[in-house]
């Protein structure tokens, strides 16, 4: 939260804000044109300091003149010249002077920020005291840092230790209820309100505007601090809007700023009434309902507590503070100079949003597509991360992807919530993780079994899943669209909001692969499979059926229409094309002579079954026996104990387990391989084979799925362990070492990602398609 120097303000969006930025009076507008380019950092990033000011004066001639003439000062003063600032700033070139007219803090500081021509700009409280040094740090830390919408220093009050509520998570009920109960105080990393330790990293979802840098062309963009707040409130609104576009806020540990050099002009008591009336209003805004209830009554009660303890305690002035916060908790309302702004600034900002919804729908483009193409995309998966160690999550990451070309997109995975979005001066696609996943339980996973209705989902989406949906829903909406993973959607369908959208992906009918898993199964297992399949068999033909879905084959298409899915759309698998491949000088320095590669996630039934069927077989043996040197590497994620034993057994088999990147392999392989004998889907391995220019020899089983291949690219044989052998033989002996160039481009006309997902674009809502 901001300093009580200033009289806080939030901001209403870019609509109603940038438009008063560039009416913002300004006495002195020559000061503006000798400062266009701001200060300079060592690194070369200019920026320029807004000081939003409220009767604060000494600590501005402090502040500025510790400066010196080289930093570049905004001074919005919302006294309104009271104490002739603006005679001040005249005289000092690098100061430029803009009357705020007392609307608070976040409205005056997005008024500095929105008319700055900076690269950045630092937001400082008059009474902080960070150094010239301090602001170098802070912008060219965030410079260096893309996936971030600000760099916050540590504030720390007189006596050295750090504020609490130098930043903060989302209020939600358990964490309101810690804070009002004085938990934070035993384990502070539980309530709402931050309190670190001096040098101490922390995760946060918000931090305190009292000295933080951030882009400003990316402050526009996200619409400044909300000024639905006329104080407090609208640094915590700030990082949701972050989170919101794939953003994270960053506590800085390393730069730490002396803070409250002095008091505030404004009654104390109404400056905490004040910040009781903007929590209270924004828990209300996004988290409506008994929640909201919950968490402002609850605050409402610790603040009524304390205020008893101190009276009794003779503290009569901190009592009033305490009452007066409870008071603001419990109307949402709060007077400066007598005039309520607390509820009659949340009526005004949502008016002029409302306002500008329907201008924006005038010109041509309905307000409500309009509304939903800002707000960012949903996808619900049961595995995500990079790099990709599977094909069903290369398949979710390209995904990923892919709408985060449309809109940013949160992912919520049983491993996190992840962020996804397009850099805009780039393009570039950047992930960055919004929250951690709780520590998995399987007591608590069990107990999800009555929910998911199947005996695997548990384990694979598990606790974890349901709980990083509800936060997210909560936190991050609302969502224009959701596309939610196959077998996640038997187990959250019912907390998706009504009104949501939702696009179903399959990698694979699930069934099916249980079907075949039951026929290669024995005893228990094979019962265990059976009901499996027809557990999902039943959640795919009724609640799987109800939506738009995008499948990656022409065969799974036909199921899904069987089904009744009201629209079906197939978006292939697809390969990302590597640059600077040069297989002929890595196949040549290859230190294991003639290798055979086999990528994959190596906990996956299929695959560890295939390449058992080929490795621990006579033919293998006698293979390996009539090729000397010859190595097959098995490469991929999570193999058990089992299984590598089994692999490190058998002959010419070698193991690279979680390998950080397979490039490497792919390079230097001299032939690809896929022994499959069952699975679903089409094989993503297979086109990243061809990718890097690398032949191989595949069942057809392995190839199923893969139609419109380059002929010659994969040779296919019956799942039949002669055959198989002998097409190795055959390549060895006298196939390409390197795919013609040709082949691979053909291949990637129709399975390069942007190509092969193309198709889904039918089933998003409008805003999204283009």
């Amino acid at each position: 939260m901001t300093s009580s120097t200033t009289p806080v303000a939030g901001a209403s969006g870019r609509t109603a804000s940038a438009d008063r930025a560039h009416s913002v009076h300004t006495d002195h507008a020559d000061h503006e044109s000798r400062t266009t380019g701001g200060a300079a950092t060592p690194q070369g990033h200019s920026y320029e300091v807004v000081l939003v000011t409220y009767k604060s004066r000494a600590h501005v001639e402090d502040l500025v003149g510790g400066w010196g003439p080289d930093v570049a000062v905004a001074l919005v003063d919302n006294g309104r010249g009271v104490d002739g600032l603006a005679e001040w700033a005249a005289a000092r070139p690098q100061v430029r002077y803009l009357d705020g007219g007392s609307v608070g803090f976040a409205r005056a500081a997005n008024a500095g920020a929105f008319s700055s021509s900076a690269e950045f700009v630092v937001f400082v409280n008059p009474d902080s005291r960070p150094t010239v040094a301090d602001l170098h740090a802070l912008v060219d830390g965030l410079a260096a840092d893309p996936v971030s919408a600000s760099h916050a220093a540590t504030m720390a009050g007189r006596e050295g230790d750090v504020e609490i509520g130098v930043a903060g998570w989302e209020p939600d009920v358990w964490r309101t209820a810690a804070y009002a109960a004085g938990l934070h105080k035993v384990w502070p990393r539980v309530g709402v309100y931050a309190k670190p330790e001096l040098g101490d990293p922390l995760r946060v979802d918000w931090t305190t505007g009292a000295c933080m840098a951030v882009r400003t062309a990316q402050f526009v963009r996200l619409r400044g601090f909300d000024e639905s707040f006329f104080v407090y409130s609208e640094d915590m609104s700030f990082g949701r809007r972050a989170r919101a576009a794939g953003l994270r806020q960053v506590l800085r540990p390393d730069v730490v700023v002396a803070h409250g050099a002095g008091s505030s002009g404004a009654p104390s008591a109404e400056m905490m009434r004040l910040k009781g009336a903007s929590f209270r209003n924004y828990v209300h805004r996004y988290h409506p309902g008994a929640p909201a209830s919950v968490m402002s009554g609850s605050l409402a009660v610790g603040y009524l507590a304390r205020s008893v303890r101190e009276r009794a305690r003779g503290d009569e002035a901190l009592a009033s503070l305490f009452r007066a916060q409870a008071q603001g908790l419990s109307t949402g309302r709060a007077f400066v100079g007598g005039q309520e702004v607390a509820q009659a600034r949340m009526a005004e900002t949502a008016a002029a949003e409302g306002h500008a919804r329907r201008a924006r729908g005038a010109h041509g483009t309905p307000a409500e597509a309009v509304e939903v193409a800002a707000r960012p995309i949903l996808f619900v998966t049961k595995e995500f991360g990079e790099p990709a160690t599977s094909g069903g999550m290369l398949r979710t990451l390209a995904l990923a992807r892919w709408l985060a070309r449309r809109a940013n997109v949160v992912v919520v995975a049983p491993t996190g919530v992840t962020g996804v979005r397009r850099l805009p001066e780039s393009g570039e696609i950047v992930l960055e993780e919004l929250r951690a996943a709780p520590t998995r339980s399987p007591f608590a996973d069990a107990l999800t079994l009555p929910r998911y209705r199947s005996i695997g989902a548990p384990r694979t989406c598990g606790a974890a899943l349901i709980e990083g949906l509800t936060d997210t829903l909560g936190e991050l909406g609302p969502f224009g669209v959701a596309v939610v993973d196959h077998t996640c959607l038997f187990g959250v369908a019912d907390l998706l909001p009504a009104d949501l959208p939702v696009v179903l992906s399959t990698h694979n009918v699930e069934s099916d692969l249980m079907r075949q898993r039951a026929g290669a199964e024995k005893g228990a297992m094979k019962v265990a499979a059976h009901v499996e399949a027809s557990l999902l068999r039943r959640l795919e033909r009724s609640v799987g059926a109800g939506y738009p879905t995008v499948v990656c084959t022409r065969h799974d298409a036909e199921a899904a229409r069987e089904d009744g899915a009201p629209e079906v759309v197939v978006g292939r698998n697809g390969v990302t094309p590597p640059s600077g491949l040069d297989r002929e000088r890595a196949v040549a320095d290859n230190p294991l002579g003639v290798e055979l590669l086999f990528t994959g996630a190596l906990d996956w039934r299929p695959n560890v079954g295939g390449i058992l069927w080929l490795v621990e077989s006579p033919q293998w043996a006698r293979f390996v026996a009539a090729h000397p040197g010859v190595v097959l590497t098995v490469a991929g994620r999570n193999p058990s104990a089992d299984f590598r034993a089994r692999l490190e057994a058998a002959p010419g088999v070698r193991v690279e387990a979680d390998v950080p990147s397979m490039r490497p392999l792919l390079e230097r392989a001299r032939l690809g391989v896929a022994p499959l004998l069952e699975g679903g889907g089409s094989r993503i391995k297979l086109l990243e084979y061809i990718a890097h220019g690398l032949p191989s020899v595949s069942t057809l089983v392995g190839a199923s799925g893969l139609d419109g291949l380059p002929e010659g690219a994969v040779r296919q044989t019956p799942q039949d362990l002669d055959a198989f052998c002998a097409a190795l033989h055959s390549e060895l002996a006298g196939g390409p070492v390197t795919l013609p160039r040709a082949q691979v481009e053909e291949m990637l006309e129709v399975y390069g990602w942007d190509t092969a997902l193309e198709p889904a674009a039918a089933v998003l809502p409008a805003g999204y398609a283009g």
